[in-house]
Protein backbone atom coordinates (compact mmCIF):
# COMPACT_ATOMS: atom_id res chain seq x y z
CA UNK A 1 0.00 0.00 0.00
CA UNK A 2 1.33 3.46 -0.86
CA UNK A 3 1.79 6.05 1.84
CA UNK A 4 -1.37 8.06 2.46
CA UNK A 5 -1.52 11.77 3.24
CA UNK A 6 -3.35 11.94 6.59
CA UNK A 7 -4.35 8.98 8.74
CA UNK A 8 -7.05 9.36 11.39
CA UNK A 9 -7.35 7.26 14.51
CA UNK A 10 -8.75 7.61 17.96
CA UNK A 11 -8.80 6.12 21.40
CA UNK A 12 -8.31 6.49 25.10
CA UNK A 13 -4.69 5.25 25.10
CA UNK A 14 -4.82 4.35 28.78
CA UNK A 15 -1.61 2.66 29.94
CA UNK A 16 0.09 2.92 26.55
CA UNK A 17 0.75 -0.76 25.82
CA UNK A 18 1.93 -2.98 22.95
CA UNK A 19 -1.49 -2.93 21.30
CA UNK A 20 -1.49 0.87 21.29
CA UNK A 21 2.08 0.95 20.00
CA UNK A 22 1.14 -1.36 17.11
CA UNK A 23 -1.86 0.89 16.39
CA UNK A 24 0.29 4.05 16.37
CA UNK A 25 3.14 2.39 14.46
CA UNK A 26 0.71 1.23 11.77
CA UNK A 27 -0.59 4.77 11.33
CA UNK A 28 2.99 6.11 11.15
CA UNK A 29 3.91 3.47 8.59
CA UNK A 30 1.07 4.31 6.21
CA UNK A 31 0.61 8.02 6.83
CA UNK A 32 2.56 11.15 6.01
CA UNK A 33 0.81 12.70 9.02
CA UNK A 34 -1.50 11.43 11.75
CA UNK A 35 -4.58 13.01 13.29
CA UNK A 36 -5.36 11.45 16.66
CA UNK A 37 -8.67 11.90 18.43
CA UNK A 38 -7.93 11.49 22.14
CA UNK A 39 -10.87 10.64 24.37
CA UNK A 40 -11.33 13.16 27.19
CA UNK A 41 -12.51 12.57 30.74
CA UNK A 42 -15.87 14.13 29.78
CA UNK A 43 -16.39 11.49 27.09
CA UNK A 44 -15.40 8.76 29.54
CA UNK A 45 -18.06 10.02 31.96
CA UNK A 46 -20.66 9.44 29.21
CA UNK A 47 -19.34 6.06 28.09
CA UNK A 48 -18.21 4.06 31.10
CA UNK A 49 -15.30 1.71 30.58
CA UNK A 50 -14.22 -1.11 32.85
CA UNK A 51 -12.73 0.36 36.04
CA UNK A 52 -13.12 3.84 34.54
CA UNK A 53 -12.01 5.43 37.82
CA UNK A 54 -8.55 3.90 37.29
CA UNK A 55 -8.04 5.38 33.81
CA UNK A 56 -5.00 7.63 33.67
CA UNK A 57 -5.65 11.37 33.52
CA UNK A 58 -6.16 12.99 30.14
CA UNK A 59 -2.90 14.93 30.54
CA UNK A 60 -0.94 11.73 31.26
CA UNK A 61 -2.45 9.91 28.30
CA UNK A 62 -1.81 12.84 25.95
CA UNK A 63 1.79 13.23 27.14
CA UNK A 64 2.40 9.49 26.64
CA UNK A 65 1.17 9.65 23.03
CA UNK A 66 3.20 12.81 22.34
CA UNK A 67 6.32 11.23 23.87
CA UNK A 68 5.84 8.11 21.75
CA UNK A 69 6.12 10.25 18.62
CA UNK A 70 8.79 12.62 19.95
CA UNK A 71 11.70 11.22 17.89
CA UNK A 72 9.70 10.23 14.84
CA UNK A 73 9.47 12.08 11.56
CA UNK A 74 5.71 11.56 11.24
CA UNK A 75 3.93 14.72 12.43
CA UNK A 76 0.89 14.27 14.66
CA UNK A 77 -2.08 16.42 15.58
CA UNK A 78 -4.13 15.57 18.66
CA UNK A 79 -7.75 16.66 19.00
CA UNK A 80 -9.82 16.35 22.16
CA UNK A 81 -12.81 14.08 21.70
CA UNK A 82 -15.37 14.84 24.39
CA UNK A 83 -18.41 13.09 22.87
CA UNK A 84 -19.39 10.61 20.17
CA UNK A 85 -20.47 13.36 17.75
CA UNK A 86 -17.00 14.92 17.84
CA UNK A 87 -15.56 11.50 17.09
CA UNK A 88 -17.76 11.19 14.00
CA UNK A 89 -17.03 14.78 12.92
CA UNK A 90 -13.29 14.22 13.11
CA UNK A 91 -13.58 11.07 11.04
CA UNK A 92 -15.65 12.84 8.40
CA UNK A 93 -12.91 15.48 8.02
CA UNK A 94 -12.19 15.96 4.30
CA UNK A 95 -8.42 16.08 4.92
CA UNK A 96 -8.30 12.43 6.01
CA UNK A 97 -7.22 9.69 3.61
CA UNK A 98 -7.62 6.68 5.87
CA UNK A 99 -8.61 5.41 9.30
CA UNK A 100 -6.62 3.00 11.41
CA UNK A 101 -8.99 0.92 13.51
CA UNK A 102 -9.00 -2.15 15.72
CA UNK A 103 -11.14 -5.20 15.10
CA UNK A 104 -13.44 -3.87 17.82
CA UNK A 105 -13.97 -0.53 16.04
CA UNK A 106 -14.18 -1.54 12.39
CA UNK A 107 -17.98 -1.20 12.36
CA UNK A 108 -17.57 2.45 13.35
CA UNK A 109 -15.23 2.99 10.39
CA UNK A 110 -17.74 1.38 8.04
CA UNK A 111 -20.45 3.69 9.41
CA UNK A 112 -18.16 6.69 8.87
CA UNK A 113 -17.62 5.70 5.23
CA UNK A 114 -21.39 5.39 4.80
CA UNK A 115 -21.80 8.90 6.25
CA UNK A 116 -19.03 10.21 3.99
CA UNK A 117 -20.80 8.74 0.96
CA UNK A 118 -24.00 10.57 1.96
CA UNK A 119 -21.94 13.78 2.23
CA UNK A 120 -20.35 13.16 -1.19
CA UNK A 121 -16.91 12.82 0.40
CA UNK A 122 -14.31 10.34 -0.70
CA UNK A 123 -14.39 6.98 1.03
CA UNK A 124 -11.57 6.44 3.54
CA UNK A 125 -9.18 3.54 3.30
CA UNK A 126 -9.70 1.41 6.40
CA UNK A 127 -6.61 -0.22 7.90
CA UNK A 128 -7.41 -2.84 10.54
CA UNK A 129 -4.76 -3.53 13.17
CA UNK A 130 -4.69 -7.08 14.56
CA UNK A 131 -5.07 -7.82 18.24
CA UNK A 132 -1.94 -8.24 20.32
CA UNK A 133 -1.61 -11.43 22.36
CA UNK A 134 0.20 -11.47 25.70
CA UNK A 135 2.68 -14.16 26.70
CA UNK A 136 -0.08 -15.98 28.61
CA UNK A 137 -2.19 -16.21 25.43
CA UNK A 138 -4.73 -13.55 26.45
CA UNK A 139 -5.47 -10.37 24.53
CA UNK A 140 -3.71 -7.27 25.78
CA UNK A 141 -6.08 -4.50 26.79
CA UNK A 142 -6.13 -1.44 28.99
CA UNK A 143 -9.08 -2.91 30.89
CA UNK A 144 -7.04 -5.98 31.84
CA UNK A 145 -4.10 -3.78 32.85
CA UNK A 146 -6.41 -1.69 35.06
CA UNK A 147 -7.65 -4.88 36.73
CA UNK A 148 -4.06 -5.92 37.41
CA UNK A 149 -3.17 -2.62 39.13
Amino acid sequence: MKQLKTIGLGGTFDRLHEGHRLFLDTAAHYGQSIHIGLITSGYLNQKRKTLHHKIESYDTRRKNVENYFFHRKTPITISDISNIDMDRNLASDASLSALVVSQETILGAIAINKLRKEQNKEKLTIIVVPRVIRDDGSLISSSKLRKED
